[in-house]
């Protein structure tokens, strides 16, 4: 069959994730050019002496038969995520539904009655889904993609979870073994009020993400229980490690704020298929070495992210058409070097999901993990990827902060905060691991 080359100018322009300098910047983003080092913890003595259980790591987890259906509501989920959090009014976004789902899940493995059913049906699962499918899901996404003869831990995707309890909180042995076997979570004890929390859990996240994210969670003096779920990955664009070329011309990409910004993008690799275009959009995916689909979707002409960014659009899982009566479509993404961040309380998100009695000092029912009276008063959610020549790194971290009630704190407003999100034309981006969507979110300019 006689080659076809085409050249998509419109989706090259379109084709952009993230914002981010351009290659005239390249020492200002320099995320992924070395394998990441082992970072140990600030303070890895103090760490040891509050584990009270370690994560239970299987060589293998039996592959479950309704995996693809539980991964097919997490994505469901992902796309009420980010139209529930929109994006930041300046800068770019980027969440990780696979760390939210993940804390979640474990605060509803530790409910019961009202609290757990609301924090399940947001979801969109079962009790029954959530422990059938819960521990495989973990197992794959802690998985090394390097050969054995590759440098360790160079390209890997990891999700590390963990329970951290005040000393004196009673905690159930059941509800702690289901979060170490089912969720594969580290379990923490220690005196919260002679110990620096808030630098550990950082310098436990910065260890967990190979130094890549290094947040101040905020744990407040009080807390009696967190949950978190932290996620990291990382890859190259291809195996042998090459770089992307950059294209020899540049493009004039125009930013939501009217500007433009002439730049080079990367050359992605051709993959089979073509961008579909209905009404609204165009939509098209590039992908790294090890199995990485990071999916474009760019606004027609007329339209906007407000008009796309809905849980349909993003839902939808149809990349690209394959071929038809007159040719065999080859297809590949120019874009930029890029990078993107996030770091919110997500409560009031959640709370827009349906679940309201998890944050109530009163209603609130943690009984499977604690006989003690507990509420949420918190679900921070922090997330980082940087996008470059030579390949993908991004973290995330969700933590799920449980205060005790008290008798003479006032009845909590549980009406519904809607936040407006003023959207000049944006970019929506999602990124799946082996139908996992790990990260998504929204490019606004590059600068």
């Amino acid at each position: 069959m006689k080659a076809i080359h085409v050249t998509l100018a419109t989706l090259a322009v379109g084709a952009l994730l993230f914002a981010a300098p351009s290659c005239s910047d390249k020492d200002e983003i320099d995320p992924v050019e070395n394998p990441p080092q082992n970072y140990e913890p600030v303070d890895e003595s103090t760490i040891a002496k509050a584990t009270i259980a370690k994560k239970v790591v299987s060589e293998y987890v039996s592959w479950t038969e309704n995996i693809d259906k539980f991964t097919s509501k997490l994505e469901t989920f992902s796309g009420k995520l980010a139209s529930s959090i929109g994006c930041k009014k300046d800068g770019n976004t980027v969440i990780s539904p696979l760390s939210t789902f993940t804390a979640l899940g474990m605060a509803a493995d530790c409910a019961n009655g009202e609290t757990r059913q609301e924090l399940l049906d947001a979801l969109g699962i079962t009790h029954d889904e959530l422990l059938a499918n819960i521990e495989y899901l973990c197992y794959t996404c802690n998985w090394v993609f390097d050969n054995k003869d590759a440098p360790a831990t160079s390209n890997l995707i990891r999700c590390a979870n963990s329970l951290w309890v005040r000393n004196g909180v009673p905690v159930k042995d059941n509800g702690v073994k289901s979060l170490t076997t089912n969720f594969l979570s580290d379990v923490m004890s220690m005196d919260f009020d002679n110990t620096d929390v808030n630098s550990l859990v950082t310098s436990y996240i910065k260890n967990e993400t190979y130094g890549f994210l290094s947040p101040d969670m905020d744990v407040k003096e009080n807390a009696a229980i967190l949950l978190m779920s932290v996620v990291y990955l990382r890859d190259v664009w291809n195996e042998l490690g090459n770089d992307l070329d950059f294209t020899e011309a540049a493009y004039d990409f125009h930013n939501s704020d009217k500007s433009t910004k002439n730049t080079k993008l990367l050359q992605g690799n051709y993959y089979g298929g073509k961008a579909i275009e209905p009404k609204k959009f165009r939509k098209f995916y590039t992908r790294s070495a090890h199995g990485l689909y990071l999916t474009f979707i760019v606004p027609n002409e007329g339209y906007t992210v407000d008009d796309l960014y809905t849980a349909d659009v993003l839902n939808d899982t149809i990349h690209y058409t394959w071929n038809d009566d007159k040719y065999r479509y080859h297809t590949r993404c120019l874009f930029p070097e890029f990078k993107a961040d996030f770091n919110m309380d997500v409560k009031d998100c959640i709370k827009n999901l349906g679940v309201n009695t998890f944050f109530s000092p009163f209603e609130c029912d943690f009984s499977n993990l604690t006989e003690d009276a507990v509420y949420c008063s918190k679900i921070q959610h922090v997330a980082k990827l940087e996008v470059a020549r030579h390949g993908i790194e991004g973290a995330a971290v969700t933590e799920v902060e449980m205060m005790k009630s008290s008798a003479d704190i006032e009845p909590e407003d549980l009406e519904d905060l809607y936040q407006d999100f003023i959207i000049d034309r944006d970019f929506i981006y999602t990124i799946e691991y082996q139908d996992i969507p790990v990260f998504t979110g929204v490019v606004k300019t590059i600068k």
